[in-house]
């Protein structure tokens, strides 16, 4: 049967329940009962629920009047065990969520949305800033318990979404609007801006939100307006040229200085592919550093000096090694390495030995690291300390974010891992004048499945994986390369962006 839902999609819980059902994919009918005019108050209505409040459910001779109870009511109706599981243990902990986000989450958030968007927006009175004042303590504890509580999951109870999550998400869904101060929350606004607002079914009831209580307004996610930098609606693929190489009986090798031993040698990037490229943005909560190979998460800093070479080190580094931490969940991470791609050095010759930190983007398709250069790399920075590290999980992950502006030239594609075989990767002899190493270049292979982040903006990082011990069918190696975007304006300034190389130890 049919559940049948009376609701007004603007508010919290109505949005709440929606969005869940979506999720769900239940089978469900809205009934539009108008908040504003305070419909959920006729008689009429209170027949349904005596509260005169919204959402309310319907379904046979049941009536369910919570927003959570709804939920609950229609996972186990569909059956969806991974949105709400029928193991007790896992239930109790999705439950315990449930009542914590009634009694408690919802009320500290709602003060903020009532004294920052309700009033000023829709009432035309003034901003209570006593009001806040007052909440503020109470929030920051709740939103400590969250925000130390998602770091250690990717949602608020483990690996999959559940009910919990949209409960917890609907008193923030105007988080920007109503001025939740999330900034010192980077676990809790990394799921709700990276997770929560990235799923379908988030976003298709973003609009009624929106639509009612921020008319002509945009929002966090960019589902409203024109300036939807992250292009999360999604744009068509693009085609384009990348640089593949050619697999020849001989060595593939690349010196970085001047020699007559350069002469006569196989290069890489002898073979062109046209190649289709996605708009990864749609998909971003579901692409993952340890699946795909490639991650994309939000990064705010201070800094701006990118420049110097010894401020990077000495206040960006230090930023990046905790973001890291939160992410990946290593115990240590380790900075060692940095380049900056500007407009001014994209003149420079591979060959120019001075200040090798500031490089042209690299248009070819590549990894930085190989199974053997990897290990060769923790020995050389961490000496003694290595073989006692390399007993367990290393990977090296590569944080690659655009400075000083958007991205729109010769922005930064990835292949998926899951798209790739061993046997499409090769080494390519690096020749330094005090040192020789090596990475890996790849083959073409029609399999091949490439993504990029249109327009990323200098908040946002993508995080690459360019060689992980781990063999237990974790992402190892991801193959990337600068390309030409051709849906980019022929005006598009010149890219500027870092890379900053790190070494995780678990």
């Amino acid at each position: 049967m049919t559940i049948q839902i009376y609701c007004d999609p603007c508010t919290i819980n109505s949005r709440k329940v929606l969005a869940g059902l979506q999720q769900l994919k239940a089978d469900y009918n809205q009934n539009f009962i108008d908040y504003f005019t305070g419909q959920q108050k006729s008689d009429e209505f209170k027949k349904i629920n005596p509260c005169a409040t919204v959402p309310a459910a319907t379904d046979g001779d049941l009536t369910l009047t919570e927003s959570n109870a709804i939920l609950q009511y229609a996972a186990d109706v569909v059956g969806d065990e991974s949105m709400y599981p029928k193991d007790l243990k896992k239930r109790a902990n999705i439950n315990r969520w449930l009542l914590w986000e009634a009694s408690v989450w919802f009320g500290s958030c709602y003060i903020y949305l009532i004294e920052n968007v309700v009033k000023p927006d829709l009432m035309n009175v003034p901003t209570d800033e006593k009001a806040i004042e007052t909440e503020s303590t109470n929030f920051h504890k709740l939103a400590g318990i969250l925000d130390t509580q998602l770091a250690k999951t990717k949602w608020l109870t483990g690996d999959d979404v559940t009910i919990a999550d949209f409960a917890i998400a609907a008193p923030m869904h105007l988080h920007e609007a109503a001025k939740l101060p999330l900034e010192q929350y980077p676990n809790l606004k990394r799921w709700m801006t990276e997770g929560m607002e990235r799923l379908d079914s988030w976003k298709d009831t973003q609009g009624a939100v929106e639509e009612k209580i921020l008319p002509g307004k945009q929002t966090t996610n960019g589902t409203n307006g024109t300036n939807d930098t992250n292009g999360t609606s999604g744009q068509p693929d693009i085609k384009t040229t990348v640089n593949y190489t050619k697999a020849v009986d001989g060595l593939t090798e690349l010196y970085f200085y001047e020699t007559d031993a350069a002469k006569n040698i196989h290069e890489p990037g002898d073979d062109p592919f046209e190649i289709s490229i996605s708009d990864a943005w749609p998909h971003a909560q579901d692409l993952t550093l340890d699946t795909n190979g490639f991650s994309v998460h939000s990064l705010k800093t201070s800094h701006t000096d990118w420049e110097d070479e010894s401020s990077v080190k000495s206040s960006f580094y230090p930023e990046v090694v905790d973001f890291l931490k939160q992410t990946t969940g290593a115990t240590r991470v380790l900075v060692f390495d940095h380049t900056i791609r500007t407009e001014a050095n994209s003149k420079k010759k591979l060959t120019d030995e001075n200040n090798t930190s500031q490089r042209s983007p690299v248009m070819l398709v590549h990894c930085d690291y190989t199974a053997k250069s990897g290990p060769l790399r923790v020995k050389q920075l961490l000496g003694s300390e290595a073989d006692d590290l390399l007993s367990r999980r290393v990977s090296f992950v590569n944080v690659w974010k655009p400075i000083n502006r958007v991205v729109e030239e010769r922005p930064l594609a990835m292949c998926d891992v899951k798209s790739c075989k061993d046997e499409d990767f090769f080494k390519l002899i690096l020749r330094y004048r005090d040192r020789t190493g090596e990475n890996y270049v790849m083959k073409h292979s029609k399999e091949h499945k490439w993504w990029y982040f249109p327009k990323m903006t200098p908040e946002q990082v993508v995080l690459l994986k360019t060689f992980d011990s781990a063999g237990d069918g974790t992402a190892r190696f991801v193959g990337h390369t600068a390309f030409v975007d051709p849906s980019s304006p022929e005006d598009a300034p010149m890219r500027e962006s870092i890379e900053i190389r790190t070494i995780c130890f678990y």
